[in-house]
Parts: C-alpha cells; sequence; structure tokens
C-alpha cells in the first residue's frame, strides 16, 4: 500500500497530550519516520499552535473505533401544528399536531482514532485518543490501515491455536 499523502484533520483531542487551548482541532500525518501531530488554533483552526512528533517504530497499535448511538427526540406537537396552520390553515394545523407525536430514532456514529505507544521504555505504554469530527472518511481509514500493514508485525499463534501478542 502506497504511504498516503493526506493526513487526518479535524480531530478532538479526548486524551493524551497537553493542548494549549482547550477547544483547539490536530491534524496528524506521516513525516519522515515520525507521526506528525500539530495542534490548530485560530477562528479558522489554521495556525499552528504546537507540533509533536512521535517515531512510528514507539508506535504499539493505531486503529479506529466507532460506536452508534441511537438518539430519541421528541417531535414538538406545537411546532409542527403552528407550522401546519401556517401552510394549510385550521386543517393543516390538525394534521400538523398530530404527525408531532411520538418520538424520532436517528442513528449517530462517533468514530475515535486511538494511537498506543511507548514512552520512555516498553513499560511506560501511553495512549492517545482523538475524536473525528464529522463522518468517517475512506482517506482515514486508509491512513491507519497503511500503518497497520507497514509497521506492525504478523500475528502469530502457538501450538495451541492462541495468539501471541
Amino acid at each position: 500500500m502506497e504511504r498516503p499523502t493526506n493526513g487526518i484533520a479535524s480531530l478532538e483531542l479526548i486524551s493524551g497530550l497537553t493542548p494549549k487551548k482547550a477547544d483547539d482541532n490536530f491534524r496528524i500525518s506521516y513525516d519522515g519516520d515520525d507521526l506528525l501531530i500539530v495542534e490548530k488554533t485560530g477562528f479558522l483552526k489554521n495556525k499552528e499552535a504546537q507540533t509533536f512528533r512521535l517515531a512510528l517504530n514507539k508506535i504499539i497499535s493505531m486503529g479506529i473505533i466507532t460506536k452508534e448511538n441511537i438518539e430519541e427526540k421528541q417531535k414538538s406537537v406545537v411546532g409542527r401544528g403552528v407550522a401546519g396552520a401556517l401552510l394549510f390553515g385550521p386543517a393543516g394545523a390538525i394534521v400538523g399536531g398530530i404527525s408531532g407525536t411520538g418520538t424520532k430514532k436517528t442513528k449517530k456514529s462517533e468514530s475515535v482514532l486511538v494511537i498506543s505507544y511507548y514512552g520512555k521504555n516498553e513499560e511506560d505504554i501511553k495512549t492517545i485518543n482523538f475524536g473525528i469530527l464529522g463522518d468517517l472518511l475512506d482517506h482515514e481509514v486508509q491512513f491507519v490501515q497503511y500503518f497497520k500493514e507497514t509497521y506492525t508485525d504478523e500475528l502469530t499463534e502457538n501450538e495451541n491455536g492462541e495468539i501471541i501478542l
């Protein structure tokens, strides 16, 4: 697999680093033998606040965890009734009000990029967690897949069929 030229932008720090400002975004990319993590600040998040370098050979694993939340929202009886009345008069108010009863379920996906690495030695294992803002995109999956294919060893099994980590 060819090294991705695009990094992952618009990441929200969950834990693992000390940002200059709590509401800054982060961008990660490959830079030689390092993973470059850049904190972006400012109104448009286009100014570099600080940069972190993590040697690729210190990274234990990198992956994206996705979870789906189902949210229930109450429909607004009054709001739908008023909108129906404005559009279609008294009959529209009745139909609009009736359509506002009950709940509406929406599915929301949340993705987290998890990077585990060795700190000062192999006993010092650290983790950085980023929330991926917006929908998970193909290039973000390819960014992580490239690391897995290029920098992680293949899993081996023992004589009992157990995977050795």
